[in-house]
């Protein structure tokens, strides 16, 4: 059986079409001006132009909505992996120091054995 060898180039293109902060931003800004420019044909009575718009809001609402939701995700993700560092760390210190306790019990032990010889 073949394997995908554009594993790496598929990787590649989706950090490049990763959305940013700024483009985030930017579809609100977007959104805003349409739902603007949806008020102002309403006023004007431009029935077509309204429609169009609208059709427009409706593509770029949900659109931002997934961009949210993908940046909380991102964000949880991080913060479950630090805690999950930080748990690490944590363990191998608490070892580290039980380690060093048996290490010290070893020696008391010993030199006592040594003063009672």
């Amino acid at each position: 059986m073949a394997q995908n060898t554009s594993t790496t180039a598929a990787t590649g293109k989706q950090m490049a079409m990763a959305p940013r902060e700024e483009d985030l931003q930017k579809l609100e800004s977007l959104l805003h001006d349409l739902q603007a420019a949806v008020d102002k044909a309403r006023d004007e009575g431009q029935l077509f132009m309204m429609a169009q718009y609208v059709r427009l809001v409706a593509l770029i609402s949900p659109e931002i909505d997934r961009v949210q939701r993908r940046f909380k995700r991102e964000t949880l993700a991080s913060m479950r992996r630090e805690h999950s560092d930080m748990k690490a760390i944590a363990k191998a210190d608490a070892l580290k120091a039980q380690e060093a306790q048996e290490e010290a019990d070893a020696a008391a032990v010993r030199a006592r054995a040594t003063q009672g010889a």
